[in-house]
């Protein structure tokens, strides 16, 4: 199965997080995309686990439904593996060399820095342009992934009965949908941040103007938010969802849970950056975007971006799109949908 392929095809992108599904199938152009259909369904507890597919057949009775519920019509699917399951490595390689001659040098390349037999992995790769530090040489993505897991995927697509097009990596899935977005554009030379609030995890992205500079897993999520519901409000895992969800949360609710949780972030988000910082010649980024179910909070992105002293933005990947099923509910979802999003842009032209 290729992580990067030449041919554009419509495409269904389904994100299987720890918590939910998610599905958006795209019509049209990348520059003028069509929202066909989305939706969103909850994951039994178990099913997905540690980045990783853990119960294939609970997955696939919930995506199945899913796919049904939401008028999904395509066929044809790209799923996200996770970039902590994958390893990415740019390499210089002397310009001009062809397809064949530049797969074999990777492969060899591959051999050093790869710690499993190279029988056991998925290997693709992708020219990115010339190279900045050396002009003889252009710049190739490698990216490697233990070969059980993308069958993992494979095998849950097939049982479907659909076609699995694309493994992507979670990275360049969301890298795509921010970058499809004119208005997120960094205004200076510094480096903008991209956060995604899973549930249980967290991943944090630094990209400039043409490629990912840093990629970031940590242990924060939108698991904690649930947490601080359920120790003020002294309720169930299933009640503090349903208030998370409510369009008319308590009346202490931002003073007692929204406003600790930005702090939180605010930590989570500084800490990742210095880790940043220390491994690069950056000392400073432009802005901050964020995506994830829980960046859907009323107010989330100013507060935050108060305590950051630094612009944040919640990422809206409908802002370009003519959406055609359920406009308005999909306002709610939008930051949840990024990455079903930018897998379903992968396959247009």
């Amino acid at each position: 199965m290729k992580l990067f392929s030449p041919k554009s095809k419509a495409v269904v992108g389904i994100d299987i997080g720890t918590h939910s599904v998610k599905v958006v199938e795209l019509a049209g152009t990348k520059a003028n995309p069509r929202v066909i259909a989305w939706g969103v369904a909850p994951l039994p507890v178990g099913a997905f686990s540690e980045n990783a597919i853990a119960n294939a057949e609970l997955i696939a009775d919930t995506l199945s439904g899913l796919l049904v519920s939401s008028g999904v019509k395509g066929t044809t699917v790209s799923v996200a593996v996770s970039s902590s399951h994958a390893i990415t490595k740019v390499l210089g390689m002397p310009t001009g060399m062809g397809d064949l001659e530049m797969e074999e040098q990777i492969s060899i390349e591959a051999l050093h820095f790869i710690p499993y037999p190279i029988d056991e992995v998925n290997l693709d790769f992708e020219v990115l342009g010339p190279s900045l530090s050396n002009d003889s040489e252009e710049d190739v993505l490698l990216v490697a992934c233990r070969r059980t897991i993308v069958e993992d995927y494979i095998d849950l697509i097939e049982s479907l009965e659909l076609s699995l097009e694309y493994v992507d990596i979670d990275t360049y899935a969301l890298e795509r949908v921010y970058r499809s977005q004119n208005n997120l554009g960094s205004h200076s030379d510094e480096p903008v941040a991209i956060f995604d609030i899973g549930s249980s995890s967290s991943h944090l992205m630094v990209v400039d103007g043409e490629r990912v500079l840093y990629s970031r897993h940590q242990n924060f999520g939108a698991a904690q938010l649930v947490k601080l519901i359920r120790k003020e409000y002294g309720v169930s895992a299933e009640e503090a969802e349903e208030i998370l969800n409510s369009s008319q949360p308590p009346a202490d609710f931002l003073s007692a849970v929204q406003e600790p949780y930005v702090e939180m972030l605010r930590q989570e988000i500084s800490r990742a950056l210095q880790f940043f910082y220390s491994s690069s010649s950056h000392s400073n980024i432009d802005s901050v975007v964020l995506t994830g179910a829980s960046c859907a909070l009323a107010g989330l992105g100013g507060d935050l971006e108060l305590k950051l002293r630094s612009k944040v933005v919640v990422l809206n990947p409908f802002t370009n799109a003519n959406v055609q099923s359920r406009r308005d509910a999909v306002l709610a979802k939008a930051p949840a949908l990024a990455m079903a999003y930018g897998l379903s842009l992968r396959g247009l032209n």
